[in-house]
């Protein structure tokens, strides 16, 4: 049966559903540090991997940043995300790729005969800029959108959109506001039928305190009715370099389902820095296939 399922989250993904979205890889977060947070990075998100939750994050950087997120979905599920970012005078640049695959799936015909094995995947090409402005941070990124399974194949280009704003200290931190527009685009077309992508409009809030500790909420709406989402965590610097955080998610990881039920909704994770280089580690839960885990190994310099 898991099997099964597994074999069901590629082709989910890279199929038109009746629920008229697809490419469903697209709402897979990267960057282990904010989805053991909850998957609140809107707000939060101030290093390469603002490509795909805010691209305005990407002015908080002052130097380069290369990253590389890879996530075990569960058996040969996998999906990895890379991205590299550069300040320049003219704001904060970045080029990132998504690749979400498995080995081969086993195909029967209508009476359950095997028929050979096929494959399935999906990927995303980005550039992104994010700079800062008398009103804040805002920042977009434009995206080649590609998926196939078997022998269909279907593509399409997407734009995100953000803004970003430190709010000003409270107390002994800073209170930052963040909104972003995700996967707006055409759509993507197999054969006749053209099916829309996953739009999502997200709100978050951090509270930053010096140390290296955190509070970040958010909350995420699919105009086209696909439901809203819920994340909250933390980070808390227990050692020099050592990070630990917790967070929940009402969304389920890759399958798109929303609500507690299909979350099971505990996100945890750990961070370890030292110099230029940081080493994070979540644990994310996927609906009924159970946590799945995410590494993402970062450099700055």
């Amino acid at each position: 049966m898991r099997r099964l399922l597994l074999a069901g989250v590629v082709v989910l993904a890279a199929t038109p559903l009746r629920a008229a979205e697809t490419a469903a890889f697209l709402n897979i977060g990267v960057g282990a540090r904010y989805l053991a947070q909850g998957g609140a990075g809107t707000a939060l998100a101030d290093d390469a991997s603002a490509l795909y939750w805010n691209p305005a994050g990407l002015a908080a950087l002052d130097k380069r940043e290369a990253t590389a997120s890879h996530a075990e979905l569960s058996q040969s599920v996998r999906d990895d995300f890379l991205a590299y970012a550069q300040p320049t005078n003219l704001g904060t640049f970045a080029a990132g790729a998504t690749y979400l695959s498995q080995s081969a799936i086993e195909g029967r015909d209508a009476l359950g005969h095997p028929t050979g094995g096929y494959q399935a995947s999906d990927a995303a090409l980005s550039l992104g800029w994010g700079r800062k402005t008398a009103l804040g941070d805002l920042g977009a990124t434009v995206k080649y959108v590609q998926s196939h399974i078997g022998s269909a194949q279907a593509e399409t280009v997407a734009a995100d959109a953000g803004a970003r704003r430190d709010l000003g200290k409270l107390g002994s931190g800073h209170v930052l506001l963040g909104a972003a527009l995700r996967n707006l685009g055409p759509g993507m077309k197999y054969d006749v039928q053209r099916n829309d992508l996953p739009l999502r409009l997200a709100f978050g809030a951090a509270y930053a305190l010096p140390g290296g500790h955190s509070f970040t909420a958010e909350w995420t709406n699919s105009p086209r009715g696909a439901g809203n989402d819920f994340g909250v965590g933390g980070e808390y610097q227990a050692l020099d370099g050592v990070f630990l955080r917790a967070g929940w998610t009402t969304q389920s990881a890759i399958t798109g389902g929303t609500g507690f039920d299909a979350a099971r909704g505990l996100t945890l994770g750990v961070g370890l820095g030292h110099g230029a280089w940081r080493l994070d580690y979540a644990a994310v839960p996927m609906g009924e296939l159970g946590s799945t885990h995410r590494f993402t190994l970062s450099a700055r310099w």
